[in-house]
């Protein structure tokens, strides 16, 4: 089978070796976890070009920026990252597994392209929608609710399952700059394909949020969670590919 990298690869590559570069600088995650996180973003680079580097910046280090944001009151509260948010390899495997899945099958030319940059992206868009209201919520205030017995309660912020208004705002925003991130780059094609992947990545989001609260959630833990979440994305996004309403 042959390889089809693409013509726009380089500058991909050097991209993605200077934001596992940074990401180390800024302690945003381990050696480990930097190193897994360039070999993503190379496969992005070879499958769809230097374009896809963007909407996975976008998710990486807005993802670091969120987490310092107000970490003094989610320190307080109980709801910040261990380790001061510094990702790992688990933290990479479970968020970005999919989307270097995509850039290899990219690669290796073994389905539509572009089928495979909405997977990319709508998975990416899940992502950062998770992160943004994980993150968010408790610096933006409110109560967060979870269903706990199919009835709405308030729970404190931080707690799995837990989601606030401001946390579904912060969601929404996420996977739109995504999904707009890589409609700028061209990854994406047309506004439709946008507007699908940033919709699957909030929904995704939102019922992971759901699933968290339940046994199953529970015992799949926050990663078993982040794998379901890219899944739910990648699925939303090709189904609705699948209905036409992602452009032609």
């Amino acid at each position: 089978m042959s390889l089809h990298v693409h013509p726009n690869a380089g500058p991909g590559a050097l991209l993605a070796l200077g934001g596992g570069v940074l990401v180390l600088l800024t302690r945003q995650g381990t050696v480990a976890g930097a190193l897994a996180g360039f070999v993503v973003a190379l496969l992005a680079a070879l499958g769809f070009g230097a374009g896809a580097i963007f909407p996975l910046a976008i998710f990486v280090f807005g993802s670091g920026i969120l987490t310092r944001l107000g970490r003094e009151r989610k320190e307080r509260i109980g709801a910040a990252q261990a380790d001061r948010g510094r990702r790992g390899t688990a933290h990479v495997l479970a968020k970005l597994s999919l989307p270097a899945l995509a850039g290899a099958l990219a690669l290796l030319g073994a389905a539509p392209e572009r089928a495979l940059a909405l997977v990319y992206v709508a998975s990416l868009a899940g992502a950062f929608a998770d992160t943004a209201a994980t993150e968010l919520g408790p610096v933006l205030g409110g109560p967060a609710f979870a269903l706990r017995g199919a009835r709405p309660r308030v729970i404190a912020h931080g707690t799995p399952g837990g989601m606030s208004a401001a946390g579904f705002a912060a969601s929404a925003a996420g996977a739109l700059a995504v999904a707009l991130g890589a409609l700028a780059t061209r990854l994406l094609g047309a506004s439709p394909e946008a507007w699908v992947a940033a919709a699957a990545g909030f929904l995704a989001s939102a019922s992971e949020s759901l699933l968290a609260g339940t046994a199953w959630g529970s015992r799949a833990g926050h990663h078993g969670r982040n794998v379901f979440l890219s899944v739910a994305s990648a699925g939303l996004a090709l189904s609705a590919r699948a209905l036409g309403w992602a452009g032609p």
